[in-house]
């Protein structure tokens, strides 16, 4: 009879999981989201709704289909999606809570998760074509936009040593190829030090462009 009672709790913890949701529970419904532009100051619009200005940091409830917008007096607007993806811990859900689990996390909305979760943007003035825009953006400035939106991609370079993200990252920087191996050193060392992106970008910045 113990030996059942244990099962018993063993069976409903598992259900009761399925149908919270495995997404709801491990992820949540909501997802630290950052965004930064350069310049500085710029509003930023979701799906109509104004969240800030830039440099910015802020919770947002998960859902999908919304569109991320970036305005400052001076500069065209710059209009996205904000991009989802399905949490990681759905395919979990749909192993525990079957059906049920996974219809609850898509109505709370937990099934999504935004990727990326940082956002760096370069406005572009008034008067001003894409082309001239680019030429007159800063070194530094390319170089974090870069980090940032590329970071999970140069991570997984920096632990294999080598790949087209970090060989573009390196070039950036102007690191010659006898210093190449020191540069990776260096940089998977501040990967590990800051888990802010753009305080790592900043970092990384800072030691390479002058």
């Amino acid at each position: 009879m113990k030996q059942f009672g244990k099962l018993g709790m063993v069976y409903l913890a598992v259900l009761s999981l399925g149908i919270c949701g495995c997404a709801s529970i491990m992820s949540g419904r909501f997802q630290e989201m950052s965004f930064q532009s350069n310049p500085d100051g710029a509003t930023v619009t979701i799906s109509g709704k104004v969240i800030g200005k830039t440099p910015l940091t802020t919770t947002l409830k998960k859902d999908s289909g919304q569109s991320l917008v970036f305005t400052r007096d001076g500069y065209k607007p710059l209009s996205m999606r904000l991009d989802t993806r399905l949490d990681s811990w759905f395919w979990g859900n749909i192993v525990l809570g079957g059906v049920i689990g996974s219809s609850t996390d898509g109505i709370t909305g937990a099934v999504h998760e935004y990727s990326p979760s940082q956002y760096m943007v370069t406005l572009q003035a008034e008067g001003t074509t894409a082309v001239e825009s680019k030429v007159s953006e800063p070194a530094r400035q390319k170089a974090k936009e870069f980090i940032v939106m590329g970071y999970k991609d140069i991570i997984g370079d920096l632990r294999k040593g080598e790949g087209q993200y970090l060989t573009s990252l390196l070039g950036m920087l102007n690191v010659p190829t006898e210093g190449k191996d020191d540069a990776i050193k260096k940089i998977k060392g501040l990967s590990e030090a800051y888990n802010s992106i753009p305080e790592f970008a900043d970092h990384v910045i800072e030691i390479y462009i002058k």
